[in-house]
């Protein structure tokens, strides 16, 4: 039961830490379609940068874009890939815990 419980929290913290990087991923990808190739910043002496107004227009969806099924799909992929990630680190942090355990059983059948 404990490495199914730590599989759980090493995959959780892999899927989570991929779910945000395919996300930034995205943002940026989505950003640069459309902007195209000009300059992500611009500063000229006098002028005054505001970096998130309070009037933002909601991004809209351009017909080249993918659909939002499609990202979501992309998010799902690291799912089973998390879990089998976070397998392996449960079994490796449990092998000395199954080994102390094992040779204190030896040590507790044998006639002091």
């Amino acid at each position: 039961m404990s490495r199914l419980r730590l599989t759980c929290l090493y995959g959780g913290v892999f899927m989570m830490a991929g779910t945000v990087l395919l996300a930034v991923v995205h943002l940026l990808a989505v950003q640069a379609v459309s902007r195209g190739s000009g300059p992500v910043f611009e500063v000229q002496a006098g002028t005054t940068v505001v970096l998130a107004p309070a009037a933002a227009p909601s991004p809209r969806q351009q017909p080249g874009d993918p659909p939002m099924s499609t990202t979501l799909l992309f998010l799902a992929v690291p799912g089973p890939l998390s879990a089998v990630a976070g397998h392996v680190p449960a079994g490796y942090a449990l092998s000395s815990v199954r080994r102390i355990t094992c040779r204190a059983r030896q040590a507790s059948r044998q006639p002091g």
